[in-house]
């Protein structure tokens, strides 16, 4: 009898440890990742092979079960830290539209580096405003139901849409509780709906109108260039790698060599005009691309990264040369020293 209760005891135990697995905490890990080369990420059709290597840092950031909540917690690893939900998603975003969202900042970093390292190399890309882009929908507003993200909206009540800017004018032009109709691009089905304004939710209530259609918007932008460049990263979202990118798909193009045999990572967004944008998690991005053989390692000037990218590259004891940037242009000097 006893022995019946002692495995019973045990293979409870066992299925409560195991279920532990599956119970997620409002937290996610992050840590540490990797710098990878681009070498085979973006390639311009019969480029020239760069002499070096230019890598795309990034850090690994997952949903904390319990037991990933108490290695974090307790690991004693300054750089291996907790980050609240709500600063990770946007309120009530599910795992399936945070991935899309990502995938299309990393999208709109593409188009960005390429029409910055073109236009830089003499290359004379063209740019079409295409639209916007729904990154995110308010849950509770009557949006939610029609709308998605990753909707392309192309027109509002006729009117042709190419930016957000001709979206805000629109949506002014109304008063709360009109109804639009909205024309949009779904995958590649044109499709039109009609959407009607409401106050936004307390959570979402921040500066500004507080009442609209509902949604976290972006210019959508394509780009044409020629040669042909292809991107082909995966598994890796947002858009901190749009500095890095625009350097490889530069140096490609360009008959200088640029890179000049370095092992060069970095970080920071790239805007249509060149500017280098903050990130998250810096200092867990100096950590890998020290610990992937980097020497050096550009940050951005804009948010302090750049003096938290010195801080820890102290702490850490790394020989990899910190180099502050705020824009491409700053990059291609310090390179070409």
């Amino acid at each position: 009898m006893r022995r019946r209760v002692i495995k019973w005891t045990l293979i409870i135990a066992a299925v409560v440890l195991l279920g532990l697995n599956f119970v997620s905490t409002p937290y996610y890990v992050q840590r540490p990742g990797k710098a990878e080369s681009m070498a085979k990420m973006v390639q311009v059709t019969g480029a020239k092979k760069v002499d070096g290597a230019y890598r795309l840092v990034y850090i690994y950031l997952g949903k904390a079960n319990i037991y990933q909540y108490l290695w974090a917690k307790f690991d004693r690893n300054k750089y291996t830290t907790l980050v609240k939900e709500n600063q990770v998603k946007m309120p009530e975003e599910d795992e399936q539209d945070y991935n899309l969202r990502q995938q299309n900042y990393m999208s709109s970093a593409q188009q960005s580096a390429a029409y910055v390292a073109y236009k830089a190399a003499g290359k004379a890309p063209k740019l079409t405003e295409a639209g916007v882009l729904v990154l995110g929908v308010m849950q509770g507003m009557p949006s939610s139901k029609v709308l998605k993200t990753g909707d392309l909206i192309t027109g509002v009540d006729g009117q042709t849409i190419k930016t957000v800017q001709d979206m805000d004018r629109v949506i002014k032009m109304k008063k709360l509780g009109d109804t639009y109709r909205v024309t949009l691009m779904r995958g590649h089905r044109v499709r039109n709906v009609t959407v009607r304004s409401a106050p936004f939710p307390k959570q979402y209530v921040g500066a500004g109108r507080g009442w609209g259609i509902g949604i976290y918007q972006d210019n959508h932008v394509k780009v044409q260039v020629s040669p042909k460049v292809n991107f082909d990263i995966e598994n890796i979202g947002g858009p901190s790698a749009g500095l890095m990118m625009t350097l490889e798909v530069y140096d490609q193009l360009v008959p200088e060599n640029l890179a000049r045999g370095r092992d060069i990572a970095g970080t920071g967004t790239i805007s249509l005009n060149g500017q280098v944008g903050p990130i998250g998690g810096i200092a867990e991005k100096v950590v890998g691309a020290s610990r992937s053989g980097a020497d050096i390692f550009f940050a951005p000037a804009a948010d302090h990264e750049y003096e938290t990218a010195r801080k820890t590259a102290k702490d850490i004891h790394t020989r990899m040369k910190i180099v502050k940037v705020a824009t491409f242009k700053e990059a291609i000097e310090y390179l070409e020293q």
